[in-house]
């Protein structure tokens, strides 16, 4: 059985209820008259009936983290072992102080986050997503799993900072699923922003139009642009840029807000991206609580999300457009700021070997 300390630690985490998972205190060596197993329950501050400990597959991982503190194989073999016995709260939790005992162990995290997610336990699966953060912090799969947190707790700006993240900061994304995308634009929905709200819609689309462009994503489209009136937030008619040489980028004058600047044409980045200094110029509208990363043509870019009032190229305008700002010491680039798909997704974009050619697309 557990000594007086370890009843005491366990009973703790018990009465805060795991809003944020407390950790076990330093393990201190074998207590006196306990097995090995008893030991490592207790320095994982997990409570079991010993009809469970007697399991093979419980008490061989136990035993094994007896002898070795920090073995990681162990570790997710008793995750699992737990698991499949029903005890999955008590699994993440091992997993938890497992990884702060060990100096951070990234898979154990992952599996205790999915298991609170699946215990609906949202506020510790979001405290535990951004410890893997921490440990991975160029990794999408950290900010994916604290997105569904935030969506669980409701914090729908916080799930949507992520969500971009996340997608930003996908390897192939040949291979990546829809789930961020449609979860994205949801939670633009519940914000009442419908306009925005296609946006991961048609980024989605735009991966792979032979497969994405469905029945399904037309109706969500055709439903976004009619709740939000989004059709009367676009106008113009056909603009031509000539494309530059390898290794040179395409500069156009644009307005925003009323406010002049050059940017760079960067039909990869998702947002229209500004430095501080002229976001500030411009009096564009910066969510200070929020914060994203961004993959641009020029590297991660690190901002706040805000919104442009308007912004013009030429005689193509568009209302409400969705920027993320960054600070002028981080941007890898001379001009004023990126124009990425916030606003050229409202648009058509054709480009062909020596041209961009960008027209005012039909309302669906």
């Amino acid at each position: 059985m557990f000594s007086a300390k370890a009843r005491g630690v366990f009973a703790a985490i018990i009465a805060a209820g795991l809003s944020a998972l407390p950790l076990a205190e330093a393990y201190a060596g074998p207590v006196a008259g306990t097995t090995d197993v008893a030991n490592t329950l207790a320095r994982l501050a997990v409570e079991l009936p010993s009809t469970v400990t007697a399991r093979a597959a419980v008490g061989g991982p136990l035993e094994q983290l007896g002898r070795e503190k920090c073995d990681q194989v162990a570790i997710l073999n008793l995750g699992n072992a737990l698991m499949q016995a029903g005890y999955r709260r008590e699994a993440a939790i091992a997993e938890v102080n497992f990884s702060s005992q060990c100096g951070g162990y990234a898979e154990a995290l992952r599996s205790a986050v999915n298991i609170l997610l699946k215990l609906s336990d949202f506020a510790t699966a979001e405290n535990v997503a951004s410890n893997l953060i921490k440990l991975e912090p160029y990794g999408d799969n950290g900010y994916f799993l604290r997105a569904l947190a935030r969506d669980g707790n409701k914090s729908l700006k916080g799930a949507i900072d992520d969500y971009i993240t996340a997608i930003e900061l996908f390897g192939n994304k040949d291979r990546i699923s829809s789930i961020s995308y449609y979860s994205m634009a949801r939670d633009y929905e519940k914000l009442g922003q419908f306009c925005d709200a296609m946006l991961p819609i048609e980024r989605w689309v735009a991966l792979d139009p032979s497969r994405h462009d469905t029945s399904q994503t037309h109706a969500m489209l055709s439903d976004y642009a009619a709740k939000g009136g989004c059709a009367a937030t676009t106008r113009g008619g056909t603009e031509t840029f000539p494309l530059a040489r390898r290794g040179r980028v395409v500069e156009v004058s644009v307005t925003v807000n009323h406010a002049s600047a050059t940017f760079i044409l960067d039909t990869g980045a998702s947002f229209v991206v500004l430095k501080d200094s002229f976001a500030r110029r411009a009096g564009v509208d910066l969510d200070e609580n929020t914060s994203v990363h961004l993959l641009t043509a020029n590297g991660i870019v690190d901002g706040k999300r805000g919104r442009a009032s308007t912004i013009q190229l030429r005689t193509l305008k568009a209302s409400g457009v969705p920027v993320v700002v960054e600070a002028d010491s981080a941007a890898a680039y001379h001009a004023d700021g990126l124009l990425g798909l916030s606003f050229l997704s409202r648009f058509n974009v054709i480009i062909d070997a020596h041209t961009v050619r960008i027209t005012s697309r039909k309302p669906r």
